[in-house]
């Protein structure tokens, strides 16, 4: 990591036991393991946390993208069920009640529309007539067929 050779390492040993001492070396030492462990438990703390940010972010982009597949951002499952029943309208509008069902029940029915008149009445039939209309029409003798 530092990339220290044995050669630097016997110099920063020599110069600690002058400017520190023999006897505070143990402590120095200690005191220095706990500063990196720390410095170690820090970076590992920050590099987890970078790393769910980035399957967080993963997550909701396939989210998204099986959202819009799926047609789960436009309505849900519900409007793809509601377009293939109803696809125009016309089953909603037939349920939607009246906007003003105050009025809707208050307000006189509209009067209906002018039927025509009706016509003369026709007299009875006599069992003359009865008969006229229940007797078969007369059938046409076919042609006679010429000899030559």
């Amino acid at each position: 990591m530092l990339d220290l050779s044995w050669g630097e390492i016997a110099l920063i040993g020599a110069v600690a036991v002058i400017f520190i001492g023999p006897k505070e070396i143990p402590g120095a030492l200690r005191t220095m393991g706990k500063f990196l462990g720390k410095a170690r438990a820090m970076a590992r703390e920050f590099q987890n946390n970078v790393d769910d940010m980035v399957r967080e972010a993963e997550l909701d982009e396939v989210k998204n993208k099986v959202q819009a597949a799926t047609g789960l951002a436009s309505g849900g499952i519900a409007g793809v069920i509601r377009n293939t029943i109803d696809p125009k309208g016309d089953i909603q509008k037939a349920l939607t009640p009246p906007e003003n069902l105050a009025t809707a029940f208050t307000e006189p029915a509209p009067a209906p529309a002018a039927s025509p008149a009706p016509a003369a009445p026709t007299p009875p039939a006599t069992a003359a007539a009865i008969e006229n209309a229940a007797a078969p029409a007369p059938v046409a003798a076919p042609p006679a067929a010429k000899t030559t």
